[in-house]
Parts: C-alpha cells; sequence; structure tokens
C-alpha cells in the first residue's frame, strides 16, 4: 500500500466526499478516486458503500481507517514538524547477521515519506533482541519468530532458510550438499556467541555422530563472510533477506533439507505503545 493511497482514503472516509477529498488533498478527483480502487484492488474488498450520500465506509473500510488513519496523521505530524529531535530516534533490535537489505531499504522508504526520521539500530543475539523488546530498549525487533509461549507481537514478513557460505569455485558451490557428512568434511567459521543456526548445526552433527572441525570463531558476521572468501572454512547462517542477496562475495548454498527455516518478522511488546514513527517503519517493512 501507498500512503498517498492511504492519505487519500482517509481524507474521503472523514470528508465523506470525493469531490471534497480532493479539494482538501489539491489533488484532481480522479487521482484521489484511482487510489482508492487501488486499495481496494489490493485488499480484494469494497470500502465505501458508493450508493449512499454521504459516503459510507463498509466493514472492510472501517477496519482500514482504524489501522491507516494513526499512521497518515504520524506521518503527517512529522513532515509538518520537520527533523525529529537528536534524542527521539527510533530504535530497532536486530540479531547479528540480520540487518541485511531489508532494512536499509525499508529505511530509505521511510525517509522519502518522512524525511525527519531518525532510526538506531541495535544488534544482539536472538535472545537479547528479545529481552531489548521486552525492557523497551528497542521499539521493534526484526527476528525470528519468538513461539507462542513469549508474551510478544509477532507480524511476519518473509520466510527465511538456513544456508551454507562457501568460496566462489568451491566444490560445494558445483555440488550442494546431499548430507551433513557432505558440509562437515571441510573445516567450519561459527559465530563465537551462541546463535539458534549454530546450536542447530551442532545437534544434527551430534545427533547423527558426524565429527567436524571448527577452524574459526568469530564475533562479527562480516568477518566470517572475509574469512569464508579467503578459504579458510564454511559458514551456516540464517538468510537475512527478503529478496535482495545479503552476501556478496561467497557463494550461498540452501541447507533447507537439513536444517529448519525460521519466519522472520516484526517483534513487539504487546504493552508497550508505539511511536507513529515506529508504525511507520513497520508499515514499509510490510509493504
Amino acid at each position: 500500500m501507498d500512503i498517498k493511497e492511504l492519505r487519500s482514503f482517509c481524507m474521503v472516509a472523514k470528508l465523506g466526499s470525493f469531490s471534497k477529498a480532493s479539494q482538501g488533498l489539491g489533488l484532481g478527483q480522479p487521482a484521489v478516486t484511482k487510489h482508492v480502487q487501488r486499495l481496494e484492488q489490493e485488499i480484494g474488498r469494497s470500502l465505501f458503500e458508493r450508493g449512499a450520500r454521504p459516503l459510507r465506509l463498509t466493514a472492510a473500510g472501517t477496519n482500514l481507517l482504524r489501522m491507516a488513519e494513526p499512521l497518515v496523521e504520524g506521518l503527517e505530524t512529522l513532515v509538518q514538524r520537520g527533523p525529529l529531535p537528536a534524542a527521539s530516534p527510533v530504535a530497532v533490535g536486530v540479531p547479528h547477521g540480520f540487518i541485511g537489505n531489508v532494512l536499509p531499504q525499508a529505511l530509505r522508504d521511510l525517509q522519502r515519506s518522512a524525511p525527519g526520521a531518525r532510526v538506531r539500530v541495535l544488534s544482539g543475539t536472538k535472545e537479547e533482541i528479545y529481552e531489548m523488546v521486552q525492557t523497551g530498549q528497542v521499539d521493534f525487533a526484526i527476528a525470528p519468530d519468538p513461539g507462542p509461549s513469549r508474551s510478544f507481537e509477532f507480524t511476519a514478513l518473509f520466510p527465511s532458510e538456513r544456508v551454507l557460505l562457501v568460496p566462489r569455485g568451491h566444490a560445494l558451490a558445483k555440488k550442494p550438499p546431499k548430507s551433513l557428512q557432505d558440509i562437515a568434511r571441510y573445516p567450519l567459521i561459527l559465530p563465537s556467541f551462541q546463535t539458534q543456526t549454530r546450536a542447530l548445526l551442532e545437534s544434527e552433527f551430534r545427533r547423527h555422530s558426524v565429527p567436524y572441525d571448527i577452524a574459526l570463531e568469530l564475533d562479527s558476521i562480516e568477518l566470517i563472510e572475509r574469512y569464508v572468501e579467503m578459504g579458510v572454512g564454511l559458514a551456516v547462517g540464517l538468510r537475512g533477506a527478503k529478496e535482495t542477496e545479503a552476501w556478496t562475495r561467497v557463494v550461498v548454498v540452501t541447507l533447507a533439507a537439513f536444517l529448519p527455516s525460521e519466519t522472520v518478522g516484526v517483534v513487539r511488546s504487546k504493552s508497550l505503545p508505539l511511536s507513529g514513527t515506529a508504525s511507520a517503519l513497520i508499515e514499509v517493512l510490510k509493504a
């Protein structure tokens, strides 16, 4: 959904007229009508009872207005106020190696609609990120599904599979592994902090009695990629990007046949409110 379409929809709902909404927005009536029609096509339902005068919202329109109005008002407030104070950035928690390309793209889109918005990114292990959300240290996190046992609100964004990072020209880049034994024949480069991916990999090695060798343990995902590129060993990670490839210097091989995938999404507290900017960034991520 485009913010311009949501703004047009909210104005029509507020004034009960396409013509009045177009005047209020400074747009031609055909443009406002097209914005609402696009929303209806995306949702697959009518938003207004067209025969009524003034226009009345359908049930779907009422639900959309309830969600869209705070977002539109929040973005308009940001534009009117100009740059946010340096002390008021949106804090986003991201597990090590998950920043990828998803968050930068979302931040660029947010800056276009709200130039004054500022975002601070904090990284840590997955459990550390969940703790940040729970204590309010971050507004929300982009992380794997914490599961129903946690007191979080989770909005799925995209599936994320576990992958093997190998140097270009490596045998497993040309012929993907058929078993974990194929991977264990090579030295491994693993994060020194305990990630769920590392725990799963080592657990599977032990369960199948597969010996393995750790060549390096590193604190930085970026350094892990660099050492893989140099041929020191292979690494296993969770794909942290929705469409664009986060790793550019190595070959990425799926391990979906050997290790479970996860669903990555927005993790937020059920009890702590979100600012308008944080809500706007979440909407950009969901788009």
